[in-house]
Parts: C-alpha cells; sequence; structure tokens
C-alpha cells in the first residue's frame, strides 16, 4: 500500500502544480502531494534501513537426533569445516528413528553451538527470529515490500550426552576405519583363543565326545566375548583420542 500512496504522492505533486487552474490550488495540491511524498518516502527509507513498525519474533523448534557414526559403539556429531575450521561449520546428523543424513545450512545468519550435558537423548534446537510487523496497520502498510518475516537469525544448539563426541568429517572416517580394523582383529583373536582352547581340551582328554566339544567351544567364546568387551570402551576411548588428533580437513 505504501507504493501506492507514494505513487499517488508524485502524481499529486505533479497535477498540483502543473494542472490545477488557480495558484492557490497549485500550492495546496502540490505541496499535499510533496508532503505525501517525502511522508511515504521517509517510511519506506525508515523501515528498510532500521525496520520501523517492526519487532522481533523467535520461534523454537526441538527434534531428537541420531548418531550417524556406523558404529553402534560410538556416538557422533560430524561436521563440514568451510573456511575456517574453528568458527564456520556445517555439521551433519539425523533425526531419531531416521536413515536419511541431514546438514544444517551454511549461512552468515546461522550460529552453531555444541553442549554436553548429563542426558540420555542427543537434541537439536532450532531458534528462528524474524523480523514482523507491530499490528495489522503496519503490515496493510507496507505489503508488496518484501520485509515481513525477513529472517534475521538462526541458533541451532546441539544438546549432546557427554558419551558423544563431535568430529570433522576427515577425523570420522579416519575413525570408522580404525573401528573396523580393530573389531576384524579382535575377531581374529577370539577365533584363536576358542581354537586353542578346544585343542588344549582335546590333547588333555582325548575321549571328550563331540557334544562336549560344543561345549568347551561355547565356554570359550563366552569368556572370550566378555574379554572383548571389557577391552571395548579403554580401545574405544584410545581411538577417539587419536582421531581428535588427526588433521580437520
Amino acid at each position: 500500500m505504501i507504493l501506492i500512496c507514494l505513487l499517488l504522492g508524485i502524481v499529486l505533486f505533479i497535477v498540483g502544480f502543473l494542472l490545477l487552474p488557480t495558484k492557490r490550488q497549485r500550492f495546496i495540491g502540490g505541496g499535499l502531494g510533496l508532503l505525501l511524498l517525502v511522508a511515504m518516502a521517509t517510511l519506506m527509507i525508515g523501515n528498510d534501513n532500521w525496520h520501523w513498525g517492526m519487532h522481533h519474533v523467535t520461534t523454537t523448534k526441538t527434534v531428537k537426533i541420531a548418531s550417524i557414526s556406523p558404529s553402534k559403539k560410538v556416538n557422533l556429531l560430524v561436521y563440514q569445516p568451510i573456511r575456517q575450521a574453528d568458527k564456520e561449520r556445517v555439521y551433519v546428523y539425523r533425526l531419531a528413528g531416521q536413515t536419511t543424513q541431514r546438514h544444517t545450512a551454511a549461512s552468515v545468519k546461522l550460529r552453531n553451538r555444541v553442549r554436553y550435558q548429563a542426558v540420555s537423548q542427543a537434541k537439536l534446537t532450532t531458534a528462528t527470529t524474524r523480523w514482523t510487523y507491530n499490528n495489522g496497520a503496519w503490515r496493510w502498510l507496507f505489503s508488496w515490500t518484501g520485509q515481513h518475516r525477513n529472517l534475521v537469525r538462526r541458533q541451532n544448539t546441539f544438546t549432546l550426552p557427554t558419551s558423544w563426541s563431535t568430529l570433522s568429517t576427515r577425523q570420522a572416517k579416519w575413525l570408522a576405519k580404525a573401528v573396523a580394523s580393530k573389531e576384524a582383529a579382535a575377531k581374529q583373536a577370539t577365533t584363536k583363543a576358542v581354537t586353542a582352547a578346544v585343542s588344549a581340551a582335546k590333547q588333555a582328554q582325548p575321549t571328550l565326545t563331540t557334544a562336549q566339544l560344543a561345549a568347551v567351544k561355547t565356554k570359550a567364546e563366552r569368556a572370550a566375548q566378555q574379554q572383548a568387551q571389557q577391552q571395548t570402551a579403554t580401545v574405544l576411548a584410545s581411538l577417539l583420542k587419536q582421531a581428535k588428533a588427526q588433521p580437520v580437513k
């Protein structure tokens, strides 16, 4: 509507000073047109530069997220550095119960923050701040100008359990390879331990039946798995430390 008022001011200003028959009418008509033109132009400049008639409105949305690590033993939030690795990052995550990976936007109006708390569920809270008009009159006046609902800023806050870690995509790839290598080595060690236990039982008692050998094998497998599980936390902690020491990009 302000565009229409501005156009009316221009028309009234031109018509008033050039086409009205008397000097008094030209002065009044042209003066009113000039006042309307100046008032509308001032309001447009004020709204465009200082957002007259507007205020901030912030909406908040929280969703549950899950780790994108291929290993269930490691919970990760992964980011891709942009230009300055310590300031500009795109975080990669997925919603709980979904397999599709998502990522935050790369924008100067977006700020990402990661914090660790004693919680059981990781979550992402997005606070979005936009401009909105103070009331219907202001919105009616500035309709068609494109200022309403313009984005001011957006902040993503990742709240993670203390058991989670945050790595860059390069560090996460290194960790995935290291975990796979350790798991393969552990599986091989378990197989050797079970084979050695069965062989030792045969040598000690050559008369063992097939069922008895199966029982020996099962017991050896359980013992080897328990030992591997006890070592898992220490191994993962060591690998995570090494992963964080890798180059970010």
